[in-house]
C-alpha cells in the first residue's frame, strides 16, 4: 500500500515538474534572443537537472558554448536600441565626429550603465573625408547609427565589447555625387 501511495505521489508530481522545465526552457529560449549567455545557461542546465533526458537543453547548451561571441553581439546591439536620443542636430559634420558624438549621447542617456564602445577601423581615414548631416528628434540609437553609417558609406559590426565602424570600401565620399543624368543630356549648341 505505501509503494501505491508513493508511486501515485510520484506521478502528481511529474506534470509539475515538466511544467517547470517547460518554462525554465523557455526562460533559457528568452535569454538566447536577449543574448544573455549567463542567463541561458543556468536555464538550461536547470532543465537538466529537472529532466536529464532533454535533448533540446542539452543542444541549447551546446550551442551556447558555441555561439557565445555571437550572443554577446546580439546583446549589445540590443542595449544599444534601448536609447531613445531626444534630438541629433549634425550639419556637415566628420562621420567619424558623428560616430563619436552619437557614443557620448548613448552614455549620458544610461547614465554611465553603458558605453556603445565604437571602434573605428579606418587606416585611410575615409570616415574624416565623408560628411553626414543629420537632424532628427526622438530617435533610437541604432536608427541614429544606421542613417549616419549609410551616409558615410559605412558598415558596423557588434562585437562583444565593442561596436566596429568601417568605411564600405575606397569609394569616393557620400558627399560627393555624381552630376544628374539630365545635365549629360543636354545638347550641344
Amino acid at each position: 500500500m505505501k509503494t501505491l501511495i508513493f508511486a501515485l505521489a510520484a506521478l502528481a508530481c511529474l506534470p509539475l515538474r515538466a511544467d517547470t522545465a517547460s518554462d525554465t526552457y523557455k526562460q533559457g529560449m528568452e535569454a538566447i534572443e536577449d543574448g544573455n549567455v549567463e542567463a541561458a545557461r543556468i536555464a538550461f542546465t536547470e532543465v537538466l537537472r529537472l529532466q536529464p533526458g532533454n535533448a533540446n537543453a542539452r543542444y541549447q547548451l551546446n550551442q551556447l558554448s558555441q555561439n557565445q561571441e555571437s550572443l554577446a553581439a546580439r546583446a549589445r546591439a540590443k542595449e544599444f536600441a534601448k536609447y531613445t536620443i531626444e534630438q541629433i542636430d549634425f550639419n556637415d559634420v566628420e562621420a567619424s565626429q558623428a560616430i563619436s558624438a552619437l557614443g557620448l549621447m548613448v552614455e549620458k542617456k544610461a547614465a554611465g550603465k553603458f558605453s556603445p564602445n565604437f571602434m573605428i577601423q579606418d587606416p585611410s581615414k575615409l570616415l574624416e573625408e565623408r560628411m553626414v548631416t543629420l537632424q532628427v528628434k526622438n530617435l533610437p540609437a541604432n536608427a541614429a547609427l544606421k542613417m549616419i553609417l549609410e551616409q558615410a558609406n559605412a558598415v558596423a559590426r557588434y562585437d562583444k565589447h565593442a561596436i566596429v565602424i568601417s568605411p564600405r570600401g575606397s569609394a569616393k565620399p557620400a558627399t560627393e555625387t555624381a552630376p544628374a543624368k539630365a545635365d549629360k543630356l543636354v545638347p550641344a549648341k
